[in-house]
């Protein structure tokens, strides 16, 4: 109970952020992310969505669902052919800060901290998928670079490192294509 309070509080300080300057837009975002980890084999993609705040020219605030995951090729002698293909993909609850680095009218830059909540992972191999719904965080560095397409739209291209170490073994890594709408 006491660890479902301090989420709550956590959650309640965030959103109550979003207060200090009403006079600056909100925004939604969509897109596409490409998930690896330390000594993977390969990408898993899956679907960001979320909303920001401008709290100012230079700091934002985000929150949205997000995925992490990525392909791994393990190989055992016992298996006959030698090795099998594992898909992870786990699925996030975001919550973001935005520093803006530099910003024109033909394209901005920001960087900033990223805190997920991964509540769920499917691992599929040999044709099955097991679900884990056991939870777990996961948090970093981005790197961020927006294209305008308008006054309201944009085009978002990011990084994101992991800086945790998830069982003593892999940091997450994702790549980003978005397209954002502020109001």
């Amino acid at each position: 109970m006491e660890i479902r309070m301090k989420k709550i509080l956590v959650v309640f300080a965030f959103l109550s952020a979003f207060t200090f300057a009403q006079d600056n837009p909100w925004g939604v975002y969509a897109g596409y992310t490409s998930g690896s980890f330390t000594d993977a084999d390969g990408r898993s993609s899956g679907l960001n969505l979320g909303i920001s705040y401008d709290m100012n020219e230079t700091i934002s605030f985000g929150a949205g669902m997000t995925h992490r995951g990525g392909k791994y090729n393990y190989t055992d002698e016992e298996l006959g052919d030698g090795s099998v293909s594992i898909e992870l993909k786990g699925k996030g609850v975001e919550f973001w800060m935005s520093y803006n680095l530099m910003s024109n009218e033909s394209f901005s830059l920001s960087a900033g901290p990223i805190y997920t909540h991964i509540y769920e992972v499917q691992a599929k191999a040999l044709g099955l998928t097991m679900t884990d719904s056991e939870s777990d965080n996961d948090y970093g560095f981005f790197v961020n670079g927006s294209v305008p397409i308008n006054d309201k739209m944009a085009i978002n291209l990011g990084y994101y490192q992991g800086l945790r170490e998830l069982d003593d073994e892999f940091k997450f890594n994702n790549f980003w294509v978005e397209l954002g709408y502020s109001f």
